[in-house]
C-alpha cells in the first residue's frame, strides 16, 4: 500500500539548474547529521536528490507525509531500503506483527552488518507535533554508526538536535544558503533564451533569490506578457508565491492552462 515514488530519489526536473557548489554544505562524517531546512519552494529536495547522483554510497529516500502512520512509515522504510540492497530484511513479512521501534533496531543492525556505508534521507512534509519529536528521538537511537542521516523540513525540531549530536557531526543548510545568487539568476535566464535588460534583471531580483519566485518570474518574462509591477506584486502581498503563480497563470495560452489543469487534477 504505500506509493513507490515515495522511496524513490526524485528525478530532477527538465532545465534544473545545477547547485554543485551547495554540496560541501552538504557532505558530513558517516554518522553525522545534515538538516536542510528551509520554507517551500527553495529547492530542498531537488538539491538532496541531484547530490545523491554523485554518491558512491548507498541513498535510501523516504518522503513521509501528515497521513502517514507509524506501521506506514516503517513499510516505507524497508521498501526504500530493498530499492537500495535488493532482498533486504527478509524477516519483515514473515513476523508481523512488529512494532516500529524494533523495525529499525533490526533494521539498523543489518544495515551495520553489511560493512558499507549509507545515506539515509527523509524528506518530511508532515507538520511537527509532540508525538513526532518523541517518535523521532527513540528512532534516531537506533540508527548505526555507518549511517549519515539527512533531514528535509520546512520548520526546525530543536528536540532532535542533541540526540543527532550524539551520533556525530550535524550541520544545518537554511534558506538563505539555498537562495539563487545573482550569477545563478543570469545563468538561469540565460538557459531559458532570455536576455536580461535592467528592467528584466530588476524583475528577477525581486524574488530575492527564492528559486520558485524566481521560475515564476522567468515564465512571465518568458510569456512576453503585458508588464506587470512584479516588484510591487512581490513586496505587497502576504503571500507572494501564490500572488505571483495567479500573474503567470492570466498571462498562459488558453490551451496550455487547459493542459496544465488536466495534469493537476
Amino acid at each position: 500500500g504505500i506509493a513507490l515514488s515515495r522511496t524513490l530519489i526524485p528525478t530532477l526536473p527538465a532545465g534544473y539548474l545545477s547547485r554543485k557548489r551547495l554540496f560541501p554544505l552538504i557532505e558530513n562524517e558517516a554518522s553525522g547529521t545534515t538538516f536542510v531546512i528551509a520554507p517551500a519552494g527553495y529547492g530542498k529536495s531537488m538539491l538532496i536528490a541531484e547530490w545523491a547522483q554523485y554518491q558512491n554510497k548507498g541513498v535510501i529516500w523516504m518522503t513521509v507525509a501528515n497521513g502517514d502512520t507509524v506501521h506506514e512509515m516503517s513499510s516505507m522504510l524497508i521498501i526504500a531500503t530493498r530499492n537500495v540492497i535488493p532482498g533486504f530484511a527478509p524477516w519483515y513479512e514473515e513476523e508481523q506483527p512488529l512494532r516500529p521501534k524494533e523495525v529499525v533496531r533490526r533494521w539498523g543492525n543489518e544495515l551495520l552488518q553489511t560493512g558499507k556505508d549509507f545515506v539515509f534521507v527523509i524528506d518530511n512534509l508532515r507538520n511537527e507535533n509532540e508525538n513526532d519529536v518523541d517518535i523521532a528521538v527513540k528512532l534516531l537511537e537506533q540508527f548505526p554508526s555507518n549511517l549519515h542521516f539527512i533531514a528535509i523540513r520546512k520548520d526546525e525540531i530543536e528536540q532532535i538536535y542533541s540526540t543527532c549530536a550524539s551520533r556525530g557531526p550535524i550541520k544545518v543548510i537554511n534558506q538563505n544558503d539555498l537562495r539563487f545568487s545573482e550569477e545563478e539568476i543570469e545563468i538561469y535566464a540565460a538557459n531559458a533564451g532570455l536576455d536580461l535588460d535592467n528592467q528584466s534583471r530588476k524583475v528577477l531580483q525581486a524574488a530575492h533569490g527564492w528559486p520558485s519566485a524566481t521560475s515564476l518570474l522567468r515564465a512571465h518574462l518568458q510569456s512576453g506578457a503585458a508588464k506587470v509591477d512584479l516588484v510591487k506584486v512581490m513586496s505587497d502581498q502576504t503571500e507572494p508565491l501564490r500572488a505571483l503563480a495567479q500573474v503567470v497563470m492570466a498571462n498562459l495560452d488558453e490551451r496550455l492552462l487547459n493542459t496544465c489543469e488536466r495534469l493537476s487534477v
